[in-house]
């Protein structure tokens, strides 16, 4: 697998994995499939573009992996990235993409910022384990933080500062 910064011409294919994230996951994103459908592909490329996104791609080129990572742009909370939109086709699950897709952003994250916050649904033990192995703590619960076809999901926040 090859971990790079996407551009806005991988727009198309951003939003591709995105949609299919947020319909195998609903509960997993705040953003909601049918939302998302809708975007042009033009502001589908400034989201890439104004936040830093990396894909995983595989030896034919194809994006089976995508993290964001966005800079507070405040001068309160210049020093907090948040990591958003983590999803990881289940073909390349177990393969080291998703840990190298997490360090591409805690890397990028602390090149400016102290603080690295990520909220995970309560119900993904996968990702709260791969977030804890990197360092991630877990410090607080927003209760019923999402509601997906009437059910409540908890979002468990979690934060890696840097040393």
């Amino acid at each position: 697998m090859h971990i790079r910064k996407l551009t806005g011409e991988d727009a198309a294919a951003f939003q591709a994995i995105r949609l299919e994230g947020l319909q195998r996951h609903p509960e997993a994103f705040g953003a909601s499939y049918k939302d998302e459908a809708n975007l042009p592909l033009s502001l589908v490329s400034e989201r890439i573009v104004s936040a830093a996104v990396f894909g995983g791609f595989n030896d034919s080129q194809a994006l089976e992996g995508v993290i964001g990572i966005l800079k507070g742009q405040s001068e309160k909370v210049r020093h907090i990235a948040t990591i958003w939109g983590m999803f990881v086709r289940p073909n390349a699950r177990g393969t080291g993409l998703s840990s190298h897709l997490l360090n591409a952003a805690i890397n990028e994250g602390f090149r400016d910022c102290r603080s690295i916050r990520l909220s995970v649904v309560s119900t993904n033990s996968a990702a709260r384990r791969l977030y804890q192995r990197a360092g991630f703590a877990e410090w607080a619960i927003d209760r019923a933080a999402l509601c997906v076809d009437g059910v409540f999901y908890d979002e468990i926040l979690m934060r890696l500062e840097a040393e």
